[in-house]
């Protein structure tokens, strides 16, 4: 091609005029290319690698990535709290009958006290017991609060979490009263003597460390450990029911036996 700064005005318009001619051929498809048109050169340009293009993905992916960022903390802290929640190791049930069997007075100081005789059965490293108090010492039965607590206990007696009771020794009446079986609770649960049960089926918690370890020193000679007969159990969860069993009457042992399973200086 001729040097386009040498040529004249002749050899421009000559070509200008060829260069027109050779488009439109190649717009008909006459040609594919011209000697003439000068043909533009295209620079490749290389695909960006390692960090430029982690950058661009990022770029161009930010409010996905800021949403999957979300999703993954928010699932993360739901793990960490399911992983880290304190579990209860053993349920109990203590329900006063009477105005002064002090019961609901002591329920915090008989959790604590329970701990130390509770293994640690999810093995979290913590002992954890849960008293649910139920108050049943009312005699209106208009009352709003003694309904409240007597659907309170129809409730636990019904889903049979906690297998191990304290109360007084009343109880067994108003079972009966109520219509409930009269070996509601399990004969002798600690396979202890007899001269410790009453009725073959209550432990005086006074003559137990139990009391003294809750600082129930001058505890009533009627409140009574107990624990539930399992053919009176929520028949729909059988098996955590026969573990929820087991937990109680091993814990009820330790107690009898003053077999303190987690030390006052552990707390």
């Amino acid at each position: 091609m001729a040097n386009r700064k040498r040529e004249t005005a002749e050899q421009k318009a000559a070509r200008q005029r060829q260069e027109r001619i050779d488009l439109l051929k190649m717009k008909q498809g006459i040609i594919e290319e011209s000697d003439v048109i000068p043909q533009e050169e295209h620079t490749e340009v290389p695909a960006p690698r390692g960090g430029k293009r982690l950058s661009n993905f990022i770029y161009r992916n930010k409010p996905f990535i800021v949403v999957a960022l979300i999703l993954i903390f928010v699932a993360g802290i739901g793990i960490y709290q399911y992983i880290t929640r304190e579990r209860v190791d053993l349920y109990v049930l203590a329900v006063a009958r009477t105005e002064d069997c002090q019961i609901g007075l002591k329920a915090d100081d008989l959790k604590t006290a329970l701990e130390k005789y509770c293994p640690d059965y999810d093995g979290n490293g913590v002992q954890n017991v849960e008293v649910d108090f139920v108050q049943l010492d009312f005699d209106d039965p208009e009352n709003q609060i003694q309904v409240t607590e007597i659907e309170k206990f129809r409730s636990h007696l019904k889903i049979s979490r906690a297998q191990l009771v304290i109360t007084e020794s009343e109880m067994l009446d108003y079972l009966k009263v109520n219509n409930y079986p009269e070996n509601f609770f399990v004969e002798n649960p600690a396979e202890v003597s007899e001269d410790l049960l009453v009725d073959n089926v209550g432990i005086p918690l006074n003559r137990t460390d139990l009391a003294r370890s809750s600082g129930w020193q001058d505890c009533p000679d009627n409140v009574m450990l107990f624990v539930r007969d399992e053919a009176y159990n929520d028949k729909s969860n059988a098996k955590a029911n026969v573990e929820r069993r087991e937990r109680a009457v091993e814990v009820l042992k330790n107690i009898v036996a003053g077999n303190v399973v987690k030390a006052v200086s552990d707390e």
